[in-house]
């Protein structure tokens, strides 16, 4: 019996050993957390006492200051007033001899150029106390004391080296014994929990994961947590036979799936740049169109036209024959402009009666050319309800350095020279002053 509870207790021994100095292991990533959080509470409770330490130190180097400006000035100014140098010299040291100075200077004369110091002066330190030294409402001279910051610094560095030695031994002796204790009760178990699942596959026979405890063994997380394991690969193994007996046809309605949506999502993106009307393209469509158009054009090489085109007289229709007729009238006429544009024109709604023609690789005669068939295709025209119908035409191509407002807004221009001279007709754009 004992030969056998040895073997037992240096198998665990071996076992917790394993545990604690793996590599990668959980024991020791939860000792450097452990530490990690220990030695950062230590820290900062160290830094706040010893920021509150240094700032009673330096309240009292303060009041040393006060009570020197308070005390001995006024005297130190009378011995100057009266150019007694040997009182200024005493004064001086008696300034000197204070545990919060460590040097002093004096300037004083007509012009400040004479001086008296005591104690050893730092050129290079980083904080002087400057005082004016008056008499009668006169400058006498002024004093420079340094400070002695030599003890408080290293009393401060003294609290740094005891808190930090007792903070850090209490913090490692608590990870440690805390580490102890989870790798004990805690990380073995799941050690033996992890060999289980690795050596579990789907379609085997399952054997139930039993924990290496003694008869008595408490229920507590680690046995729900056992339990519910147990559940899980039970329930693992027949979604597994469900899954590998459905899997082609999961894949099957994905495809199609993904198949509807990128044709909706086509419909969509097509609706989106679409008159609802006269189904030609809309505002925003003829806005993307620019967008790609512009950047590829140039006026030597790739000229690039712009045709606006307006129906005559279009308000008395929607008013003697009413707004669905107007509405009728609105999608024949955009029926004869693009039956009769170009492959490679874009034609669109932009906005009311006016509809415009994007040219691409176009010039100024081919575009005045097009328009005019487009004309002459709406007058020769028979629309329903209404008859003959006529309508006007802008036209206007890229100048060097402009951008599609630029554009549009000569061909208005144009478009509103043919309304003023009659209707019916094509404009071309205003010639260019500076050509």
């Amino acid at each position: 019996m004992d030969a056998n509870r040895q073997t037992r207790d240096s198998a665990r021994l071996r076992n917790f050993l394993l545990i604690f100095l793996a590599p990668r292991g959980l024991a020791r990533r939860m000792l450097v957390w452990i530490i990690g959080i220990s030695t950062t509470a230590a820290l900062i409770a160290t830094s706040v006492q010893l920021f509150f330490d240094y700032r009673s130190d330096v309240s009292e180097l303060e009041q040393g200051m006060r009570y020197i400006e308070q005390s001995q000035l006024p005297g130190l100014a009378d011995a100057a007033w009266n150019f007694n140098v040997a009182g200024m010299q005493v004064q001086l040291d008696g300034i000197g001899h204070s545990p919060w100075v460590a040097g002093a200077t004096i300037h004083y004369g007509p012009s400040q150029s004479a001086a008296l110091k005591t104690g050893k002066l730092d050129p290079d330190a980083g904080r002087l106390f400057e005082y004016v030294l008056r008499r009668n409402g006169v400058v006498v001279g002024k004093i420079y004391i340094e400070p002695n910051l030599h003890t408080l610094y290293r009393r401060t560095l003294d609290r740094i080296g005891i808190v930090l030695a007792t903070q850090g031994g209490k913090s490692l002796v608590t990870s440690i014994s805390i580490l102890l204790l989870i790798s004990w009760m805690i990380t073995r178990h799941l050690t033996q929990m992890a060999e289980f699942a690795k050596s579990f596959e789907p379609g085997k026979r399952f054997t139930p994961f039993v924990l290496r405890r003694g008869p008595q063994g408490p229920y507590d997380e680690l046995s729900v947590l056992v339990d519910r394991l147990n559940d899980a690969y039970g329930r693992l193994q027949t979604a597994h036979e469900f899954q590998v007996r459905h899997n082609e046809i999961l894949s099957q309605e994905v495809t199609q799936r993904t198949t509807e949506l990128l044709e909706a999502h086509r419909q969509l993106a097509q609706l989106a740049i679409t008159d609802k009307l006269t189904g030609a393209v809309n505002r925003r469509g003829l806005d993307e169109a620019f967008k790609s158009a512009i950047p590829l054009a140039d006026p030597d090489s790739r000229p690039l036209a712009v045709i606006l085109a307006d129906i005559d007289k279009f308000k008395s229709v929607n008013d003697s024959r009413g707004h669905l007729v107007g509405d009728i009238l609105l999608r024949e006429f955009t029926g004869i402009l693009r039956r009769a544009a170009r492959a490679t024109d874009t034609v669109g709604r932009w906005g009311g009666e006016e509809f415009l023609i994007l040219c691409p690789q176009t010039t100024l005669e081919q575009a005045l050319r097009l328009a005019e068939h487009l004309r002459a295709s709406v007058q020769a025209h028979a629309f329903d309800e209404i008859g003959s119908k006529t309508s006007s035409f802008g036209v206007a191509v890229l100048r060097k350095g402009e951008t599609a407002d630029d554009l549009v807004k000569r061909a208005d221009e144009a478009l509103y020279q043919a309304k003023e001279g009659g209707r019916n007709r094509v404009c071309p754009e205003a010639p260019d002053i500076e050509s």
